[in-house]
């Protein structure tokens, strides 16, 4: 289920992809093993109270809750695997000091040579930095692909492609979807 944000904070969705020169099975070992999950963040860290209870959930491809600490700030990061599917894609949520939503999905897709790895997150940033909290995100997650693509074979002219925009109102769950404009009927178009 996903969480909701507060009411005075947009929600961003961030997407950010590279292509690795190396076979999907090795991009999703390597994205779901605690060495390729502490090389990504440093000089941060993800303390996870149970780092094997996770390593087997994703493995098994079930979901399961995991209590964690970013380190620095020392920001306690509970998370809630959602969804996995080994081999193609797994989500977690979080909400914590930092994030009233934090929703991500990794995605593995192969390619002909390859994969595309993309993280796809949705975003509320918390209180008054906000807009600083959310560049920072976006930095890390920039430089958590740069730091992967050490270790993996990549495209270096695909590594890292970085979107972020506002989730539009009628993503949100449970919106209705745009309205189609109506068409002009044929006497109404402009006359060369």
């Amino acid at each position: 289920m996903p969480l909701e944000p507060t009411a005075d904070a947009p929600t961003w969705r961030l997407r950010v992809w590279t292509r690795f020169l190396a076979p999907a099975q090795d991009v999703w070992a390597y994205k779901t093993s605690l060495v390729g999950l502490r090389t990504e963040l440093s000089p941060l860290r993800l303390v996870i109270a149970d780092p094997q209870g996770m390593e087997r959930a994703l493995a098994q491809g079930r979901p399961g809750h995991f209590q964690a600490r970013l380190v620095p700030p020392g920001v306690a990061w509970p998370i809630d695997l959602v969804e996995v599917e080994p081999g193609r894609l797994f989500a977690d949520h979080s909400d914590n000091a930092l994030f009233s939503r934090f929703e991500h999905r990794h995605l593995v897709e192969p390619t002909p040579d390859g994969a595309r790895y993309v993280d796809d997150l949705l975003l509320s940033p918390r209180g008054p930095l906000r807009g600083a909290i959310l560049s920072l995100t976006v930095r890390l997650f920039q430089h958590r692909h740069r730091r992967a693509a050490r270790d993996l074979p990549h495209d270096p002219r695909v590594c890292g492609i970085t979107v972020l925009r506002e989730q539009l109102a009628h993503e949100r769950p449970g919106a209705a979807p745009p309205e189609e404009p109506a068409a002009m009927p044929p006497g109404d178009l402009p006359q060369p």
